[in-house]
């Protein structure tokens, strides 16, 4: 019983983080398409959703500028939203149905991190574990209806999995996790480097390409093309350079994570490690920094908002923390005060980095907005939270809102524009002449409402 009880109080922590915000309202990604796409389904039947929207989206009116063309299907595979499509049958409100459904990936993650650790540094760091949910990025996903969640879930028992030589368990596991999200393929790199380390031949770090390849036919004969394509490329060595480092950097640096490096070193040169399980961690971790580094990294574009997928990085993240808890189990205090402190703050990289983001939604929520003084312009997150019930913000839809972009031409906009702190950049609406009228704040977020003068 002992021995379990690291993995029983790192999954303790994981699910009170969701508990404790089942309020939390859909944000991103999870509002716009992830839950979209699991309504249709707990509506219509498992199927592949290409563009259709669900009526619990209210198709037949007003829609925001991310579903005038039906839902994009972004060629992903459709295992997520199916899984949260079997929880929104649930005589819940959504978005309590669909933080329910995130409990599973938390226990399912918590553990795994025990175990993980415990095969890195020993019995001793396993305890470590129960810092990893409140790393705020990590507690941030928890709450996140995305795809990364389930392969952030996944990814601490596949690294089990290689350690332990268990190829069935590994190939089953990360095929689920690819059929989740593509880049669950990436977890074949450590079963490889697994295999050259042990000098074996193993077979298990097929199975991720398999299944994408599997999906990608499927994909093709019911929609006539196959993969997700990427967001974005490094335009030259320059910027590639540039981007991998502030990759690297959002994964060891910020919010002090660089305290655990000299911590690290510390116990590396104490005591003489388990060489094997570092150096099969260590390969994860480069191959998901060097891809996310290259690939659909947005931190380098020039943009009024900050929004760098910070969630990209979590499997990379999580193999890097790994490693330095198990060379100096102690540093999980330093992340513990480290992500306390940071767990609700602003970040120069976009609301995934912490609480913050969905702090914005709360704001929104809070907000008394002057709908029947004049025209209110919102921007589009805030217009589908507070015309769409599943989102968890309004439990009636807001009427006559209207809804703003960058390129909104300024001279159509009378009343009053609403403004949040993160995500919806008011673009051209600056050139107007604007009076903030009052001000809503949940900790560090605040929505502003101004008068158009």
């Amino acid at each position: 019983m002992t021995r379990n009880l690291p993995a029983l109080l790192a999954a303790l922590v994981a699910s009170v983080v969701v508990l404790a915000n089942l309020d939390a309202p859909l944000v991103e990604d999870g509002l716009f398409w992830w839950v979209p796409k699991a309504l249709w389904v707990s509506e219509n039947g498992l199927a592949i959703v290409l563009d259709q929207l669900p009526e619990a989206a209210d198709p037949h009116g007003p829609l925001p500028p991310q579903w005038e063309g039906g839902l994009p299907d972004y060629a992903h595979p459709p295992l997520w939203y199916w899984y949260l499509a079997l929880w929104l049958k649930l005589p819940l409100a959504p978005h309590h149905a669909v933080h329910l459904a995130a409990l599973p990936m938390a226990i399912a993650f918590g553990t795994g991190c025990a175990s993980l650790l415990r095969r890195v540094g020993g019995d001793r760091a396993a305890w470590a574990s129960v810092a990893l949910p409140l790393v705020p990025p990590i507690a941030a996903l928890l709450l996140r209806a995305d795809t990364d969640l389930p392969l952030l879930a996944a990814t601490p028992w596949a690294l089990v999995f290689i350690l332990d030589q268990r190829d069935a368990s590994f190939a089953l596991l990360a095929a689920l996790a690819t059929w989740c999200k593509e880049p669950g393929i990436l977890l074949a790199a450590p079963a490889l480097v697994a295999c050259l380390v042990d000098r074996r031949r193993g077979w298990g770090w097929l199975a991720p390409p398999a299944a994408l390849a599997a999906w990608a036919a499927v994909h093709y004969l019911a929609a006539g093309w196959a993969l997700a394509g990427t967001e974005r490329l490094p335009e030259s060595v320059g910027h590639w350079m540039r981007d991998v480092a502030t990759v690297a950097w959002i994964v060891t640096g910020d919010q002090w994570r660089w305290l655990l490096m000299p911590l690290a070193a510390l116990g590396l040169w104490r005591w003489s490690p388990r060489r094997r399980a570092l150096t099969i961690l260590a390969a994860h971790t480069a191959v998901q920094l060097l891809f996310f580094g290259t690939l659909n990294f947005l931190g380098g574009i020039d943009r009024i908002d900050a929004y760098t997928h910070v969630r990209y990085l979590l499997p990379g993240m999580l193999g890097w923390l790994v490693m330095m808890l198990a060379l100096a189990p102690p540093a999980a205090v330093v992340l513990t005060i480290a992500s306390v402190i940071f767990l609700h703050r602003p970040s120069p990289h976009g609301p995934e980095s912490s609480l913050y983001g969905l702090d914005v939604g709360r704001a929104v929520g809070a907000a008394q907005l002057p709908t029947g003084r004049g025209p209110v312009w919102v921007g589009s997150y805030a217009w589908t939270q507070l015309t769409r019930p599943y989102a968890g913000v309004v439990s009636e839809p807001v009427q006559s809102l209207h809804v703003y972009g960058p390129n909104t031409d300024p001279d159509t906009v009378k009343g009053y524009v609403v403004e949040a702190c993160e995500g919806e950049p008011l673009g051209r609406l600056q050139e107007l002449s604007l009076r903030e009228v009052e001000r809503f704040e949940v900790r560090h977020a605040w929505v502003k409402v101004h008068l158009v003068e």
